[in-house]
């Protein structure tokens, strides 16, 4: 019998933490014995991880694939993708948690909306043991701002132009609470980045299908000292590199308007103006230079030239300049 959900876990030395995934997705209410899969994808673990995985769910609906070569979570993602067996596919990284509704909340959706393709959902961040907002505040006001074709109290589904609203306002939800048809579960990851990944993903599937939010909390999702999140808050850079190639992926779509190009050309030179105030903050104004004049090549010409003039005078204390 065919699962019909196959859930994706990517690790890499999480032994300590793995189990809670696992058995967060093998716990989800509502389905029979065999009728949710775990694919844990190990990306050349030197903990242990696949010999304690053989043993520790020996004979559950658990299947532990090894990527040959460090493949990064992108990587990690793809295999699972390829080899998944369920009419539906959850994501779900391995130091976060399903809440135990959510597969059989995710299919109701499916259910009642035969055009959406990819449900997401609100997730409960903690952070050493403590709840905290951290994305809550942004995920209400980009939700209110994204184009919704229904609504009712328990799901949102996106509307025309929800492609264009991701695009412009980044990746404001978590991937461990997104389920998709297998249909748009055939489409890959960009392996070659390593943050941002989600985002291009999504804005490239929300292209050709339908979006939908639940409103109920779906995930737990943990913010560790080491997440990724948190690892360029000290430097001027941040992950703008990153964005900057996230954005390169999305401009080399096939078939986009005018329209869309020039709003990604706008996403760029805010990504590289923010880079550039970073740096003349940190008092490398010929970083800074440089980056507001890449910043000016793709568009808010009037702002760039402002920065540029400050940049030439004496230095002292300054507001952060508007790039509007």
């Amino acid at each position: 019998m065919s699962p019909l959900f196959s859930v994706i876990i990517p690790t890499y030395n999480r032994r300590h933490i793995l189990a809670t995934a696992i058995d967060s997705v093998l716990a989800s209410e509502g389905f029979a014995p065999g009728e949710v899969e775990v694919l844990v994808v190990d990306d050349g673990s030197a903990d242990g991880t696949v010999d304690w995985l053989s043993v520790a769910y020996a004979g559950r609906s658990v299947r532990v694939l090894s990527n040959r070569g460090a493949k990064g979570p992108a990587g990690g993602r793809n295999t699972g993708l390829a080899e998944a067996q369920g009419q539906w596919v959850g994501l779900l990284d391995s130091d976060d948690a399903y809440l135990p509704h959510h597969l059989a909340q995710a299919r109701a959706v499916f259910e009642r909306h035969a055009d959406v393709d990819v449900v997401f959902g609100r997730a409960r961040y903690t952070h050493r043991g403590e709840e905290v907002p951290y994305m809550g505040p942004a995920f209400e006001r980009k939700l209110a701002a994204a184009p919704q074709r229904h609504a009712d109290d328990e799901v949102v589904v996106c509307g025309p132009g929800f492609a264009r609203s991701l695009r412009q306002q980044g990746c404001w939800f978590n991937l461990s609470s997104v389920v998709m048809r297998r249909n748009a579960a055939q489409a890959r990851m960009e392996e070659s980045l390593r943050v941002a990944e989600d985002w291009e993903f999504w804005a490239r599937l929300a292209r050709r299908h339908g979006f939908a939010c639940q409103r109920a909390p779906q995930i737990v999702y943990t913010l560790g000292d080491d997440n990724i999140s948190f690892e360029a808050d000290h430097v001027p850079a941040g992950h703008a590199e990153q964005l900057l190639r996230a954005l390169g992926c999305m401009a080399a779509y096939p078939d986009l308007t005018a329209e869309e190009r020039a709003v990604l050309d706008d996403q760029q030179a805010g990504v590289l103006f923010d880079w550039a105030w970073r740096c003349s903050q940190a008092g490398d104004r010929r970083q800074a230079w440089t980056l507001h004049r890449r910043s000016m090549a793709h568009g808010r010409r009037m702002a760039n030239l402002r920065a540029l003039a400050k940049l030439l005078l004496p230095r002292g204390p300054a507001a952060r300049p508007s790039s509007s």
